[in-house]
């Protein structure tokens, strides 16, 4: 297919859109639609695949401890994969559409972005074509490629280039000053705190690498790190000095009547905030269909999907701002690092 003959795809799709989709009668106008007249059913995305016929083959899925977490974008043919960093929590495997499983070794981690670096043993392998010139309009179709030839799924640009805010990490304690350190009045249920299987009546002492003397000292701890990290906390329990660790919620889980619209569409992604720039899709994703390549109507990179945020809002990094991020991926730059020392001696109990 001839580039400007992708650009009378569109037309052609609310053709389809037409024919598959006749005036439903009101009094069947709760009853669930046949995937085919969804615009993420396969009849609709079967419509691109010639969009993303060979972004395919530079699409890889990512395995970390043998279950899939994200998608994948090969960006050099000597084995450099981008993908979304947070969801790399054990050994990475990269599955390609040919059917090779490599070994991949983290090389760089973006955090801001949540991007990581991979390498595989590889060479000559096939790699995504970025766009040029600035973003897609507002309403022009995108698709995101898997490994097979039909696309993950289709949608439209919706809004322009903006930041994401971070939303505030939880630990989900009430806090009160105590002479040794931070007593925990009070446990949120479900919370990081309550999973963890801190108590009411522990004394907070230490927490990733710092002392814990005041509200104030908590307080700014979890500060420095994001939702869903893990921390390393070291509480007095009676006699005993314990060592935990808890995983920080976020207050944008927090029941709202916005928090339950938004999960309507099915799970969000857990790391979800706090990008610099990103651009806004209405595609459904799923959160293991992140870190991979979205695709304008030429086959050209657009982003890299890095999130789902609300039940019709995806997130892309945008292709310039990925590309600028490479060079100190690879060189070690941004190479990854625990995100918490190592426990020191626990203090001497209270006498």
């Amino acid at each position: 297919m001839t580039r400007s003959s992708r650009r009378l795809l569109p037309a052609v799709f609310f053709g389809l859109l037409i024919v598959l989709a006749p005036a439903v009668p009101a009094a069947h106008a709760q009853s669930k639609l046949p995937e085919a007249r969804l615009k993420n059913g396969l009849t609709v995305r079967k419509a691109f695949k010639s969009v993303v016929a060979a972004t395919t083959k530079a699409t890889v899925e990512i395995l970390s401890s043998g279950k899939r977490v994200a998608l994948g974008a090969v960006i050099e043919p000597e084995g450099y994969i981008i993908t979304k960093a947070s969801e790399l929590k054990g050994t990475v495997t990269c599955q390609f559409a040919d059917g090779r499983a490599l070994s991949g070794k983290i090389v760089g981690v973006a955090r801001d972005d949540d991007l990581a670096l991979l390498k595989v043993n590889a060479n000559n392998l096939q790699t995504v074509e970025w766009r040029t010139g600035g973003d897609p309009e507002v309403g022009n179709w995108l698709a995101t490629p898997g490994v097979d030839e039909v696309p993950v799924s289709v949608g439209v640009m919706s809004v322009k280039r903006r930041r994401i805010p971070q939303a505030r990490p939880l630990l989900g304690v009430m806090p009160q000053n105590h002479s040794l350190g931070v007593l925990i009045a009070e446990i949120t249920k479900d919370s990081g705190a309550d999973k963890a299987g801190l108590k009411k009546g522990d004394i907070i002492v230490w927490m990733a690498g710092r002392a814990v003397k005041s509200q104030d000292d908590l307080r700014a701890q979890i500060l420095r790190f994001r939702p869903r990290d893990q921390m390393e906390l070291k509480v007095r329990r009676g006699n005993e000095v314990i060592r935990v660790k808890a995983t920080l919620g976020s207050a944008q889980d927090a029941p709202s009547r916005g928090t339950i619209q938004n999960r309507m569409g099915g799970k969000l992604s857990d790391w979800r905030t706090g990008f610099p720039a990103v651009f806004q899709h209405d595609t459904y994703l799923k959160p293991e269909d992140c870190g991979g390549p979205l695709v304008d109507l030429d086959g050209r990179v657009v982003g890299i999907n890095i999130a789902r945020g609300g039940r019709t809002e995806s997130y892309a990094i945008p292709f310039d701002r990925v590309q600028k991020l490479l060079p100190d991926l690879r060189s070690g730059k941004l190479a990854p690092q625990r995100p918490f020392p190592e426990l020191p001696p626990a203090p001497p109990l209270p006498k």
